[in-house]
């Protein structure tokens, strides 16, 4: 059996994409590597996923608040309850929708300061070797 590395032998993958990182790089907050030419690709990606969050927190406002399916006390607290789990309480789960939708404009904002920050540089050294050098 020949090993074509990758995940389950799958040729689509590679297996520098499915390298095991170390453990430092593993448990580093917020760590995520993008080729330089593939930020404004990743931006457009994650904008799209934000996006769809910013769609489904909608949805989840309205669809997680229970109703009560009768008009006495024990209905209206177990519609209450209910409710609460998904939309009020710390880990509920509209929360972890808008926890997540903020991670991805975190990390849209922190792409398009890198892609800022990589056009400077480039500008200023464009301009340095070009003002630098003469004939």
């Amino acid at each position: 059996m020949t090993d074509i590395g990758g995940i389950s032998g799958d040729p689509r993958w590679r297996t520098e994409w499915t390298a095991i990182p170390t453990r430092e790089e593993a448990t580093a907050p917020g760590t995520l590597r993008i080729d330089r030419d593939k930020i404004p690709q990743a931006i457009a990606l994650f904008a799209k996923v934000k996006q769809r969050m910013e769609k489904l927190a909608w949805e989840a406002e309205h669809a997680l608040k229970v109703e009560p399916m009768a008009e006495d006390r024990v209905s209206a607290y177990i519609a209450a309850e209910l409710t609460a789990k998904g939309l009020t309480e710390p880990e509920c789960a509209i929360n972890a929708i808008k926890a997540f939708r903020d991670q991805l404009q975190g990390m849209i904002d922190r792409l398009e300061d890198t892609r800022r920050m990589m056009t400077t540089i480039e500008d200023t050294n464009r301009r340095g070797l070009h003002g630098g050098h003469h004939g």
